[in-house]
């Protein structure tokens, strides 16, 4: 699901919208390195500073307002400037040189504390992110530090420190139960890692992974994470039923995978190919390329084994592997094997980039299959057969109807919760009235609405929650009709 097209999310476990870190071009070295024991969650003035600058700027994945008392708070404080030069250029970089979603957070933890901000590594092509080559990083910085002055942000991150010292006791819990020696064990490269668990006030459902190489030869490890649940109060919380330890070590795994990727990029064969095979669902997660597609394939199969290694029940498993593949990953369930294999077999593989010609192999092949492999995986999935009491594209539907039946080829569960959206036209013409309920044993779904006299509605029915009993997907399908 992509940020510029925000769906409204019923009883789902995880927010959609993520992205995550590129800059991934030097390679972690092969030396075993203890890890750092013990690793705390906090709320980081850099990352609230540059998100907010690009919140300002209207970059839409800085604007999802899932803790909506602290978007109030932003947006009166900083309602004089909306016009400022750092402001300004924000929007700029991110019309000219695509500079949003991780590429933000990249900078944000390559600087030193304000007030300095100032580079802590030299900028490079890759550094802090290539989408930052063309963009004058150094010029960025100075409007940048002028803002944090113009706007006394020091003063706006003081005032709410009680509300960013609750969100680190809430997470802590959560952050407890990762396994971190389980990345070099795994991957079987570390450098000297030094982990940092980063919450992302203003980012929503945007997690992301960066990483930041040391002169000494160290390595800083990344994982900013975003708030997409709250309280009455409208304090943050993070329930673990709901993602965030499954983000958590997704956006960690970045760390080893994308520089492992990057080194092999040149030698992968039929990505491309697989990339346009599915780039309709990877450019709604914001995925815009088959190197990050790649990425991200690997560091959600790596999830899967982190938690089969974990011990986690098949049945919850085999969910995981399903939901990736309604992600648009529907090789999902080979790659996994394929990391099994790999772990099997150490002594030749000794960390990921030895194993990454096998993974060249396996998409140069996947690339071959993808038309058998996505019809077999539709024949699994669940369609729409037709609407009720009106046919779908109806021009004359009666504005007293209170109910529209989904009427499906396979039964979905109920348990599984359910994902609905506006289409293009907005939330106006969204007539969803109620909680959808499920008849027929899965095969019919009741969605309430209400409706005016003379209008058009929409209602996008997505594969993100609903789904068959057994985990494939329902196929996203399009109500849209007009009123009489």
């Amino acid at each position: 699901m992509n940020s510029r097209r925000r769906s409204l999310l019923l009883d789902l476990l995880f927010f959609a919208i993520v992205a995550f870190a590129l800059n991934a071009s030097v390679p972690l070295n092969a030396q075993p390195a203890p890890i750092q024991p013990a690793v705390a969650p906090h709320v980081d003035e850099r990352v609230e500073l540059l998100s907010i600058v690009f919140r300002l700027a209207d970059n839409p994945e800085y604007n999802m307002n899932t803790l909506p008392k602290y978007s109030a708070d932003i947006d009166k404080y900083f309602a004089a400037f909306k016009d400022h030069p750092a402001v300004r250029m924000a929007g700029e970089i991110r019309a000219k040189q695509g500079v949003g979603y991780d590429a933000v957070m990249s900078m944000a933890i390559s600087l030193s504390d304000p007030p300095q901000l100032k580079p802590l590594v030299p900028f490079k092509t890759h550094m802090p992110d290539e989408r930052w080559a063309g963009a004058n990083p150094e010029k960025f910085l100075r409007v940048l530090h002028n803002f944090y002055r113009d706007s006394k942000f020091a003063d706006f991150y003081a005032a709410h420190q009680e509300f960013y010292h609750l969100a680190e006791s809430r997470f802590a819990a959560t952050l407890s139960s990762v396994k971190f020696d389980w990345y070099p064990r795994f991957y079987g490269s570390a450098a000297t890692l030094d982990y940092h668990l980063i919450l992302g006030m203003n980012n929503g459902g945007g997690n992301y992974g960066p990483r930041l190489p040391r002169p000494d030869g160290s390595m800083e490890l990344f994982s900013i994470i975003g708030c997409w649940t709250h309280d009455d109060s409208g304090d943050p919380t993070y329930p673990p039923d709901k993602g965030y330890l499954a983000t958590i070590i997704h956006e960690f795994n970045h760390s080893f995978v994308n520089p492992a990727v990057a080194e092999h990029w040149s030698e992968f064969k039929g990505a491309e190919q697989v990339f346009e095979n599915v780039k309709e669902q990877m450019q709604r997660l914001a995925y815009g390329n088959a190197e990050t597609m790649v990425n991200e394939s690997l560091v959600r199969a790596a999830v899967i084994v982190y938690f089969q290694e974990a011990d986690e029940e098949t049945a919850r498993n085999q969910r995981r592997i399903r939901s990736e593949q309604r992600n648009g990953f529907p090789w999902m369930g080979q790659l996994v094997e394929k990391l099994r294999e790999y772990e099997a077999n150490r002594a030749q593989y000794p960390n990921l980039s030895a194993y990454m010609p096998q993974i060249e192999q396996f998409f140069a092949d996947l690339s071959d299959r993808m038309p058998a492999f996505q019809a077999e995986f539709d024949s699994k999935s669940a369609h729409v057969v037709k609407v009720e009491p009106f046919a779908n594209h109806a021009q004359d539907v009666d504005s007293s109807l209170t109910a529209i039946t989904i009427v499906l080829d396979k039964p979905l569960d109920p348990k599984a919760g359910y994902s609905l959206t506006y289409g293009p036209a907005g939330q106006a013409h969204f007539p969803l009235a109620g909680k959808p309920q499920f008849e027929d044993g899965g095969l019919r779904l009741v969605l309430p609405v209400a409706l005016k006299p003379n209008e058009t509605y929409t209602i996008v029915l997505l594969p993100i929650a609903f789904s068959t009993a057994d985990g494939y997907p329902l196929v996203e399908y399009t109500v849209d009709f007009k009123t009489k």
